[in-house]
């Protein structure tokens, strides 16, 4: 198959899945930026594609950035009437379009352009890009944080629409329930894929554990609540060494992780996420905040924790040699089970290419039967968002009738 990869880069996602699809005699096209953590390059750029596409074609890179450049500036209607052309190309050449990462400039003109049955579409919702805040800490009970200005900046009606193109217009949906508190449709769940060859596996079996704690973003994290639990029980005689680590290139990561015994991820979303799938690839005992109710297809062997019994919790993990050794054996049996990039792959494309309703993993209902809209204006937008989906099959059979609290569907 031909397949275009576009996107966000997060945590070597795109690398790697265009790596093994390649593997596998694909050919494929990526379409995101540089991360600073991941030394990837990429067939064109996200935020400068009209350039980069004409440069992959006519070369003289200086040149195009220099002409869309001046276009933008001049006359921006028709910098965005060239981008979303080059875009329709990209896509509709595909025989598969992935989409990493929810929010990427013309997705609803692109996914409506695409010639249905010829092209399919498979959506990864990855976090902030459908998660709305202040709909997830009322859906979990999380009182105890309060997040950034800068992740309450995109507006709910925002969120909405994002979300429900990918619903409207995806073959397959793949995702996570902690980031769902808006959804309607049935999806997937999304597995992370790991290159297992990528990771040293080693069970130090330390009486005195190397504990590590490495937030990408510590407010969503919980790292002031982590830092000082691990505080607390330091001051009680109970012995560790810490290693809190930031900014660091994923390489170096790894190797902190291969040395470790225990990861301390996250307490305020719900992990495991990507830190924990590799240090439990690399050997570690995972302790995080885990949603008990998960189905079958994602029941990993993390030490669960909140934000209010984690210093008990820790307190036996770090304590007892062989619980830490037991998690880490299960751990890295789970993620050869359910993790290896293959496995993902296989599952990513089997899904793509249709399935059975009864092989989704969630059936989203939180908005549709108990979120309470803050008032009038807010249930007319959740309702206003909701037609673009509203003929769907999938929404006709499992959404349509339901009403509460202003909320019609």
């Amino acid at each position: 198959m031909r397949i275009v990869i576009s996107g966000h880069e997060i945590c070597g996602l795109i690398h790697d899945l265009a790596e093994e699809l390649e593997r596998r005699g694909h050919v494929v096209v990526t379409v995101a930026m540089p991360h600073r953590f991941f030394p990837y390059s990429y067939d064109y750029e996200q935020h400068a594609f009209p350039a980069s596409y004409l440069t992959r074609r006519f070369g003289n890179r200086a040149m195009w950035r220099r002409v869309f450049q001046i276009l933008w500036e001049v006359q921006r209607s028709w910098h965005k009437a060239v981008e979303l052309r080059l875009r329709i190309r990209l896509a509709r050449s595909a025989d598969l379009y992935v989409r990493v990462w929810a929010d990427i400039p013309f997705d609803c003109e692109v996914f409506q352009a695409i010639d249905r049955g010829v092209t399919r579409v498979a959506s990864l919702l990855m976090g902030s890009d459908v998660r709305d805040y202040d709909v997830f800490r009322r859906q979990f009970g999380i009182t105890r944080w309060e997040f950034p200005l800068e992740y309450h900046a995109v507006q709910l009606d925002r969120k909405l629409r994002v979300l429900r193109t990918h619903e409207r217009y995806a073959d397959a949906v793949f995702s996570v329930p902690d980031q769902m508190g808006l959804a309607l449709r049935p999806y997937h769940h999304l597995q992370v894929p790991l290159r297992l060859d990528k990771f040293t596996f080693r069970i130090p079996g330390r009486d005195v554990p190397i504990v590590v704690h490495a937030p990408s973003v510590p407010h969503v994290k919980g790292t002031d609540r982590i830092l000082e639990s691990l505080t607390s029980l330091r001051n009680e005689g109970i012995q560790f060494e810490l290693l809190s680590i930031r900014d660091v290139p994923h390489a170096e990561l790894l190797k902190v992780l291969a040395e470790a015994d225990v990861l301390v991820d996250e307490l305020v979303v719900h992990g495991p996420g990507w830190a924990s799938f590799e240090a439990m690839a690399s050997g570690c005992a995972v302790a995080t905040r885990y949603l008990e109710e998960s189905p079958p297809c994602f029941r990993p062997p993390v030490w669960s924790i909140d934000e209010d019994n984690i210093v008990d919790r820790l307190r036996v993990l770090l304590t007892d040699r062989d619980l830490r050794i037991r998690l880490a054996e299960q751990g890295r049996q789970y993620v050869e089970a359910n993790n290896r990039i293959d496995h993902v792959v296989d599952e990513l494309l089997r899904k793509s290419a249709g399935v059975d309703e009864a092989d989704f993993d969630y059936m989203p209902d939180y908005l549709s039967t108990l979120y309470v809209p803050e008032d009038e204006e807010e249930a007319k937008v959740i309702n206003s968002e909701s037609r673009l989906v509203a003929d769907q099959p999938w929404y006709v059979a499992h959404v349509a009738g339901r009403s509460h609290d202003g909320l019609v569907f």
